[in-house]
């Protein structure tokens, strides 16, 4: 399990490289004046360091824990699995600190482009995920195997996207 495998790399980092492109892409399409930069307000930029002051204590949470178990056995997951699994966790405290503090959502998106990518991406992630899993790929001697990325990613837009809907209901009751 842990020989280095040369091929096994070079399409995990070209995955990334690709990832990094399109999330470029998509900035610039939900960007209302096609920037690749979001623009926040003062109150937004300060809510936001706020939030990712949390993603970085749950994160070291996550990797002391992670640490922790790895130290006492093997869990039944990829080594890939578990380090993404820590970039999840911070993706989404962070995210959903922003979301519910009305700091995510830039003064230059266009909320509905961006509302539609996000669905896009975790359905793309959720049906790459299946598919290994239908074809038997997905688990492989009771061990996650690196596929399963997919999965967190679709979960984890999955997850913001509820955390909006929920947000959005709870200030829709206040506004009524």
């Amino acid at each position: 399990m842990n020989t280095f495998n040369t091929a096994r790399m070079t399409g995990l980092a070209g995955g990334i490289i690709v990832g990094l492109l399109l999330v470029a892409v998509v900035m610039k399409l939900i960007n209302k004046n096609k920037k690749m930069k979001t623009e926040y307000d003062e109150m937004q930029k300060i809510i936001r360091n706020k939030g990712y002051s949390y993603a970085f204590y749950a994160v070291m949470i996550y990797e002391a824990v992670m640490c922790v178990l790895t130290t006492g056995m093997e869990l039944p997951a990829h080594p890939i699995v578990i380090h993404f699994g820590a970039c999840f966790i911070g993706v989404i405290v962070q995210a959903s600190y922003c979301i519910w503090n009305d700091a995510y959502v830039g003064l230059n998106t266009n909320l509905g482009r961006f509302l539609v990518f996000a669905v896009l991406i975790s359905l793309f992630n959720l049906f790459i995920f299946f598919m290994a899993w239908k074809h038997g790929e997905a688990v492989s001697d009771g061990i996650l195997q690196p596929i399963t990325v997919n999965l967190l990613c679709g979960l984890m837009f999955a997850i913001l996207g509820i955390v909006a809907l929920v947000k959005k209901l709870s200030t829709h009751e206040v506004e009524e």
